[in-house]
This record gives C-alpha cells, structure tokens and sequence, in this order.
C-alpha cells in the first residue's frame, strides 16, 4: 500500500464512511407535493399560438385615431418596408419570368400590389369616418 494513502486513511474515519446504512433509517418518507400551477385561460382554441388575434390587436391598435403620427412613421418603417419590399419584390419576379402567361403576370402584379400596400392602408386608412348620410 502507497505510504501517503495510508497516511490519509489513518486521518480518516474511512471505516466509519464506509460501513453500509443502518437498516433501521426510514426511508419510505412522505415528499411534499408541489402546488399545481396557475392555468392560463386561452383567448382562442383555434389559435392557440395567438398569431391571429397578435396581428389583429396590432392593426386595431395602429390606425386608432388617438395613436400618434411619430408611432405610426415608426410603424410603418418597420413593419411597411419590409412588406412593401416583398411586394415590389414580388411584382419583378412576375414581370421578368418569361415563362409566365400574362394572366399570370396580372394575377401575381395584384397579389404584389395588395402585399405591398397592406401595412400602408391598416396604418394610414382613417376606417373611423362616419358613414354619409344619404
């Protein structure tokens, strides 16, 4: 045996450490249980992501008319561009694919329209006039 391990198990109770447990210990103890979490009451079961309702909280918000003008520029710099982006994006695919017919071409050239003018008329388009009467 190595000297200086003797050396350490003379300064240990290695015989004390070692000794298998007592049977008497009652290890059957109860465990306290963990109180059940809060359950939050979901707004949609359809959406349970919330994607919808987000988007549609986000358009009702911005074109509220006590929103002011420098939230709705900051709106539509970062929601507008990037659409407005992958509109005219879109709208360039459409006219230099020569594979396309040109109902294709009309039919993409409308859907790139739309995308890119969709954040521009949920921030600016004032839906709060009341109707003309006749």
């Amino acid at each position: 045996m190595d000297p200086k391990f003797r050396e350490i198990a003379a300064r240990t109770n290695l015989g004390d450490l070692l000794q298998p447990a007592s049977s008497d210990e009652d290890v059957n103890q109860p465990v306290a249980l963990a109180p059940p979490p809060e359950i939050e009451v979901a707004r949609s079961t359809v959406d349970p992501f919330h994607a919808n309702l987000a988007t549609a909280d986000i358009a009702e918000k911005l074109h509220h008319s006590r929103i002011g003008p420098n939230l709705k520029v900051c709106a539509l710099i970062l929601l507008g561009i990037p659409q407005l982006i992958s509109g005219i994006g879109l709208i360039n695919m459409a006219w230099s694919d020569p594979t396309l017919g040109p109902l294709d071409s009309l039919l993409s050239t409308l859907v790139g329209i739309a995308v890119a003018a969709f954040w521009p008329y949920i921030i600016f388009g004032n839906r709060n006039r009341k109707a003309r009467a006749s």
